[in-house]
C-alpha cells in the first residue's frame, strides 16, 4: 500500500473545517501532529482514489464497443417511448 511520506512534497497550510468529534478523535489517535494525522488520511484517500480510477480505465480498456452501443440505444429507445 501507498502511504504518503513526508518529505516527498512542500508542505501547504491551509484552514479547514471540521467537525468536533472528528477532531477530538484524531486528537486522541494521533502520538505526532494533528496535520500529520490529517495529511496521512488525505494521503490513504488519494491512493484509494487513484486505485479506483485505475480499476475503472482497466474496466474501461476492456468493454466490448458493440455492447455498449446496443446498450446505449436501448436506454435510449425506453426515454422515447
Amino acid at each position: 500500500m501507498w502511504y504518503y511520506h513526508a518529505g516527498m512534497a512542500a508542505k501547504d497550510t491551509i484552514t479547514v473545517t471540521v467537525d468536533h468529534d472528528l477532531v477530538e478523535h484524531a486528537k486522541a489517535q494521533s502520538a505526532r501532529s494533528l496535520s500529520a494525522y490529517v495529511n496521512e488520511a488525505l494521503a490513504e484517500r488519494v491512493a484509494r482514489d487513484r486505485r479506483r480510477r485505475a480499476l475503472l480505465t482497466a474496466k474501461a480498456a476492456q468493454a466490448d464497443d458493440a455492447r455498449v452501443e446496443r446498450m446505449i440505444a436501448h436506454v435510449e429507445s425506453q426515454r422515447d417511448q
